[in-house]
């Protein structure tokens, strides 16, 4: 790990001391006038509130520091294993170097070779290749190599932070079937009855999770596409792939599941109290996510919130759960503090483990509500009943014309995507009254 990484790493650490003091100096105030505490309630008086704020925005601006840092340190370890494209003993593939000759020469293919041809425009695809990409095969366009894929996959996964937490499922088809538990088995001690009885069987029914289309436009001007050193592929995967999952991102939180993922947040909710034995931790849930609503006043959590919806979850989904809420979420959780006085917010407990909250990791989602009266502003379970499904493969088209006069080419890039809950009892959502 660079030395800056650990500076940075220990700024952020120094800042969590002087907003935890910070917060110590508010409850104190607080206490001699018999009010809600800061630790507790989030509540504190203006002028402490400004300079909390402060350190806040500096934690904050450091963590997205540490955080491009990480991505560019990975990204140069895939870049390193990168073979060169057209010298050195181990070259790119031959579907590689097509691929990247058609989208330069721009000329539909006219300078392809037949062999190059088969390797990346549909039409001229043996007709096993072509098996391989279904519908797709008819849209024109060349397809990216499986070693562009490959490493764009895994560019992908270092921008996207629902894919960190998430099952993630490839398929060639146009989506993939998977077991829904409707009941749970039951079972019982032979003593406990005169006579055998088989257990109960669950009732399984097929979930199918389809792949949506997701499309993005880039624009290259001609004159970088026409410059020999000039790198493309970067430039494709950093566009592209931040955008892609900027975009998947918000579905796989908000999406309705039509023409798009399902996300966590559009899935039917109940609230915790009404199972039987008062939590939906005692019961088999599988029709609904169960929520616990906030026991702080109206339009605000407390740290009693945070601790309760993660402890409503089955032991089973614990030992695996995560987090997610916005970052202004994240703010307030900072201030909040347990029974013990311990802070709820933990950066950075060892350097490889990631910041905690209450020894359980989470990642920012600017897309989950915000605190509010009525929303849902924090999700916790074990995101590997979340299944992301893509479909792999990059098909990019050509716009010659649209964007001359701009000195642009135009590429639509197309790709394929589904997500659904795999199971809703994993998982719990905090209400704030």
């Amino acid at each position: 790990m660079s030395a800056t990484l650990n500076d940075l790493m220990s700024e952020v650490k120094t800042l969590a001391a002087e907003l935890n003091r910070r917060v110590e100096e508010s409850d104190v105030e607080q206490k001699k006038r018999g009010e809600d505490l800061t630790s507790k309630n989030a509540t504190m008086a203006a002028e402490l509130k400004l300079a909390t704020d402060r350190v806040n925005d500096r934690i904050n601006e450091v963590t997205d520091k540490i955080a491009k840092l990480e991505v560019e340190q990975k990204q140069a370890q895939i870049a390193a294993n990168r073979p060169p494209l057209s010298s050195g003993k181990k070259q790119r593939s031959a579907a590689h170097q097509a691929w990247m000759k058609a989208l330069k020469t721009r000329d539909k293919g006219v300078h392809l070779t037949a062999e190059e041809k088969a390797l990346v425009m549909p039409a001229y695809m043996p007709t096993e290749m072509k098996a391989l990409y279904a519908a797709d095969a008819t849209t024109g366009g060349y397809f990216a190599s499986t070693d562009f894929l490959d490493e764009l996959m895994a560019y992908r996964l270092l921008v996207s932070p629902m894919r960190k937490i998430c099952r993630i499922q490839a398929t060639s088809g146009e989506k993939v079937q998977m077991p829904s538990l409707a009941n749970d088995t039951s079972v019982v001690w032979a003593t406990e009855q005169s006579s055998f009885s088989a257990s109960t069987d669950p009732t399984v029914s097929m979930l199918e999770i389809p792949v949506h289309e997701l499309r993005g436009l880039l624009k290259v001007s001609q004159q970088n596409l026409e410059d020999s050193q000039f790198n493309l592929e970067d430039f494709m995967k950093d566009r592209l792939m931040k955008n892609f999952a900027k975009k998947e991102g918000a579905a796989f939180i908000n999406g309705t599941g039509a023409g798009q993922p399902q996300g966590v947040m559009t899935y039917k909710t109940v609230a915790t109290s009404t199972y039987t034995g008062g939590s939906a931790g005692l019961n088999n849930v599988t029709n609904a996510v169960p929520y616990v609503l906030s026991g702080a006043a109206s339009g605000k959590i407390n740290a009693d919130d945070v601790l309760n919806v993660k402890m409503d979850l089955k032991a089973d989904y614990d030992p695996g759960s995560t987090y997610i809420f916005t970052r202004g979420t994240l703010n307030t959780i900072r201030l909040f503090k347990d029974s013990q006085n311990r802070p709820l917010w933990q950066p950075f407990a060892g350097s490889n483990l990631p910041s905690m909250i209450y020894d359980t990791p989470y990642i920012e989602m600017p897309d989950m509500p915000q605190i509010g009266s009525g929303n849902f502003p924090i999700a916790v379970g074990d995101f590997s009943y979340y299944m992301i499904v893509d479909r792999i493969q990059l098909a990019i088209r050509e716009l010659d014309e649209l964007y001359a006069e701009s000195g642009l080419i135009g590429f639509i890039a197309r790709m394929r995507v589904g997500g659904q809950l795999l199971l809703p009892e994993a998982f719990r959502t905090l209400k704030v009254n």
